[in-house]
């Protein structure tokens, strides 16, 4: 998967979108999502190309791209000229969500026959956590969920969405693939079943082991991955569960095995065959590690050399003599990569957490269409010449690219 040729003058938001069409055909997958819209004056393909270059600009607001992109590099790429933001918040609100979920299965699939997504240890890992997008004490819609907060001393009502995120890990990439919104009464767990199940039924192949915090050890998620013969790895914390105390009980003083990594040394202790979870038919298994860090701290103006040791408990229904126990450590620590490298890249770098039309299905098309932005932008940086593409931090990058957006604008003044 090779970017198009450096040099020449050409911008990096240039190569971006030539990349996105070489390799993806991105343009004529968005200019064939439906429009259902009698009479339209401007094309649907000119508010969804819009769109993407929001997302790839990295701008704050649907009037910031207004503002900026009637005159900005963009125009060529639209071949219109540039809606404006109401317009874009309008359209934002009849997208096709079901059609931007079929483009970022077939950036899945093209990821996967060429290499980019790869299996790590001889398995497909997937994570899924929630999110919070925004919260407001005015700005409310009929699908927004609700919570008292008490501010000043008196009882307040803030309104909120939160969705469920699916995201495909891999060594050295990942790709943020679906989620869903939760209802207004909706607890987090019943939205994220309903996404497995949608991640289940259309690409069924695309992971082995589905990583998920202390929320998931439930057993309607064990239940529905094993009907599919996929395999459950998350975080086991609540100290209440009947299947925690029995492997507390069965654990033991002398962990059953020890191996050092880098500067930390693991202490691992292994617990199988586990029956005592009742609501669950299978056996499982419990893997507890002791992770001890030396780390410097500065204390009385001082810098102190000091050992900092955690715990983390892990249950799984993968099989000891297929995965040994050093496997399951790693591949619960990359659980945090939804964390690190999908919620807090997205909202401190992209603007996620910003309501660029408050309205359920502008909101589901909006991080869809972010997604696609996201995987596009890391999956075009890779290609880049290594000695350049380690010369700047990701962010200038995407610096780069709005920089390149407002150039137009810069030579015109």
């Amino acid at each position: 998967m090779d970017a198009p040729a450096e040099g020449s003058g050409s911008s990096l938001l240039g190569r971006i979108l030539a990349y996105a069409q070489k390799i993806f055909d991105l343009p004529q997958q968005l200019e064939a999502l439906p429009d259902h819209r009698q009479k339209p004056e401007i094309p649907a393909e000119v508010f969804v190309k819009s769109l993407l270059l929001l997302w790839l600009c990295r701008l704050p607001s649907f009037n910031a791209l207004e503002a900026l992109g009637r005159r900005g590099l963009g125009r060529r790429f639209l071949r219109h000229s540039m809606p404006s933001a109401d317009q874009l918040g309008r359209h934002a609100a009849i997208l096709d969500v079901s059609g931007l979920r079929d483009i970022l299965g077939g950036m899945y699939t093209r990821l996967s026959r060429n290499k980019v997504l790869l299996s790590l240890r001889g398995h497909r890992l997937a994570a899924i956590d929630a999110h919070e997008i925004n919260s407001s004490y005015k700005r409310c819609c009929p699908d927004c969920q609700t919570r008292q907060i008490t501010v000043n001393g008196q009882t307040r009502t803030q309104y909120y969405h939160r969705a469920a995120v699916f995201q495909l890990i891999g060594p050295g990439f990942r790709l943020l693939l679906d989620f869903e919104l939760l209802g207004p009464h909706e607890d987090e767990g019943t939205a994220a079943l309903r996404l497995i199940q949608r991640v289940l039924d259309t690409h069924p192949r695309c992971f082995d082991i589905l990583l998920g915090d202390g929320l998931y050890p439930q057993a309607r998620f064990f239940k529905l991955l094993r009907q599919h013969n996929k395999h459950a790895l998350v975080v086991l914390k609540d100290e209440r569960r009947d299947v925690l105390k029995d492997a507390r009980s069965l654990f033991g003083p002398t962990p059953h095995s020890t191996y050092q990594d880098g500067p930390t040394s693991y202490q691992c202790w292994d617990v199988t065959d586990l029956d005592s979870w009742d609501s669950f038919p299978e056996k499982v298994r419990v893997v507890r590690s002791l992770e001890t860090t030396p780390v410097t701290q500065r204390r009385n103006g001082q810098r102190v050399r000091e050992a900092q040791t955690t715990e983390w408990v892990w249950l799984t229904t993968l099989p000891a003599d297929e995965v040994p126990v050093a496997t399951v450590v790693l591949f619960g620590h990359e659980r945090w990569r939804i964390e690190n490298e999908g919620f807090n890249e997205l909202c401190n770098q992209w603007h996620a957490n910003h309501y660029f039309h408050h309205h359920t299905t502008a909101i589901t098309a909006l991080w869809l269409l972010l997604f696609i932005a996201h995987g596009l932008f890391h999956c075009f940086l890779r290609n880049i010449k290594p000695c350049r593409r380690h010369s700047l931090p990701v962010y200038l990058w995407a610096m780069l690219i709005l920089a390149e957006f407002l150039a137009p604008l810069v030579s015109s003044a």
